[in-house]
């Protein structure tokens, strides 16, 4: 497609998501090479492609943090680990201080607060409420008073005794999306829990025991995390079609108190920096909050941003939203705000040009249209998905129209990233490669196109050891067929 500029064009853009590239792209189905724009550009980069046997998928997850203090106390899937910053920062920044490291996607603040550990400023932007509240749970605790917390903690078993039978008047905030998560006897101790909360006079240490409460709504709820959505127990009250089951619910009180006792414990333990000091979080999305960031300013960039692979993070944390207070109508902004990653997003096309155009940046919004309309690669994918959409071969209709919006906004980020690096910067981004249809997307290379045509250089693209096959959904279809799991590393040249 090419992505014009004029509104007329645009609509051509929004009705039609590969537009006028589509006709190149069919061409070259037609001669039995649909792969052609791929091969050219793995032949491209594929000296820069090398694999790092001291990565491994844990690193990159959030499976190495389950046992990390601070970090482990929300469960946050789409986090990388302390363990791999550290390495980041250990390999090209050995004993370096006073530096600044920035995370567009900050998710709960790992890179951050990691990076503060070695004496560095860190800057995260992040839009979604529950990674927020993470950090600044991790942030707070770092300052906390430990014998407050004990003392707090004492009163709160005390009360958990001797209010265990009476009805609390609060009602849990629910919308659609929740409605049933709890059984109706946690789901009034959550309420006399939130009851005690209101007699904490200590700001701190009431903001740590209501993050405690956000860390195990899905532990005494009948829902789960599940990759695109949240499972339902078949018992929930509420009509769900599922067989599955979570088997015994914990009760409320018990692990609360668990929960609370391994905060306090590792908050006593804690002797390092006060991470309020270097940490600024700037909450929106990167898409427009990166431009408020001064040119050759950051010095390492260590991010991972939502992967292209139809995750709705505002459904997966819905009962963590829900109890932050946010209404249905919260979550539809949030979903169409944040990065297009589900089939359900809309172009944000026109009010990101408004946007540029409105602050005087209108020439910079071009130059990342011409240098996605130029990816071979990612039209010739684009191509074949809405060819495949067309034959109703898709299970959503939707997917080609996602993959493009992605591509599109990410490119718009990979060249901001690129302004706001200091000369001799680097980014270090995970992501994960895709496949729809059987047909791979090769994310890292794409990407990694995007950041030379923005003007940075490719130093290598880390290949995890082990890779990652196929979605359920097409592992029948098309077998495992392993894709590859990366970390690119790019630098602005001096």
């Amino acid at each position: 497609m090419a992505m014009q500029h004029s509104s007329q064009a645009h609509n051509v853009w929004q009705e039609n998501p590969i537009a006028k590239r589509g006709k190149k792209v069919m061409a070259l189905s037609a001669i039995n090479r649909p792969d052609t724009g791929r091969k050219e550009l793995l032949e491209k980069y594929k000296d820069k492609l090398a694999v790092n046997q001291n990565l491994n998928r844990a690193m990159v997850s959030f499976q190495s943090s389950k046992s990390a203090s601070f970090y482990h106390w929300l469960k946050y899937k789409e986090a990388f680990s302390p363990a791999f910053v550290d390495y980041a920062l250990s390999l090209f920044y050995p004993g370096q201080q006073q530096l600044t490291l920035l995370d567009p996607f900050c998710g709960t603040g790992t890179a951050l607060t990691t990076a503060s550990r070695h004496g560095w400023d860190s800057i995260g932007v992040e839009l979604l409420p529950v990674g927020i509240a993470a950090l600044r749970a991790r942030i707070t605790a770092s300052q906390a008073d430990p014998q407050a917390l004990e003392y707090w903690l004492n009163q709160l078993e005390d009360y958990a005794a001797t209010n265990g039978q009476r009805v609390s008047c609060y009602r849990f905030p629910h919308f659609e999306l929740t409605e049933g998560a709890f059984p109706e006897s946690t789901e009034n101790d959550i309420g006399l829990y939130v009851d005690f909360l209101h007699t904490i006079d200590d700001e701190s240490v009431r903001y740590l025991f209501w993050f405690a409460c956000l860390t195990i709504l899905e532990d005494v709820s009948y829902t789960r995390k599940d990759g695109q959505y949240l499972r339902w127990d078949c018992r929930a009250p509420r009509r769900v079609n599922s067989r599955f089951t979570k088997g015994d619910l914990p009760p409320f009180w018990p692990l609360i108190l668990k929960k609370l006792t391994t905060m306090y414990q590792e908050i006593q333990n804690y002797d390092s920096v006060d991470l309020s000091e270097y940490i600024r979080i700037i909450e929106g999305s990167c898409l427009k909050k990166l431009r408020e960031l001064p040119e050759n300013h950051i010095d390492l960039v260590v991010t991972s941003p939502p992967y292209c692979n139809r995750y709705d993070y505002t459904r997966t944390y819905a009962l963590e939203l829900a109890f932050m207070g946010y209404t249905s109508s919260d979550i539809k902004t949030f979903r169409q705000e944040l990065l297009s990653a589900t089939v359900e997003n809309r172009s944000k096309f026109d009010k990101l040009r408004e946007y540029y155009e409105s602050i005087g940046a209108g020439s910079f919004f071009n130059r990342c249209c011409n240098i996605f309309d130029n990816q071979e690669a990612l039209h010739e994918v684009l191509g074949i998905l809405n060819q495949a959409r067309e034959r109703k071969e898709l299970n959503n209709g939707n997917i080609p129209r996602m993959v493009e919006y992605y591509f599109f906004e990410m490119n718009l980020v990979v060249s901001e990233l690129a302004r706001v690096l200091a000369p001799g910067g680097r980014v270090v981004m995970v992501n994960d490669n895709v496949r729809y249809h059987g047909e791979e997307v090769p994310v890292d290379l794409i990407l990694s196109d995007f950041a030379e045509k923005a003007g940075l250089e490719v130093d290598v693209i880390w290949v995890l050891p082990r890779g990652k096959g196929n979605s359920s959904q097409q592992m029948g279809k098309y077998g495992r067929q392993e894709l590859r799991k990366c970390v690119y590393v790019w630098r602005k040249p001096h």
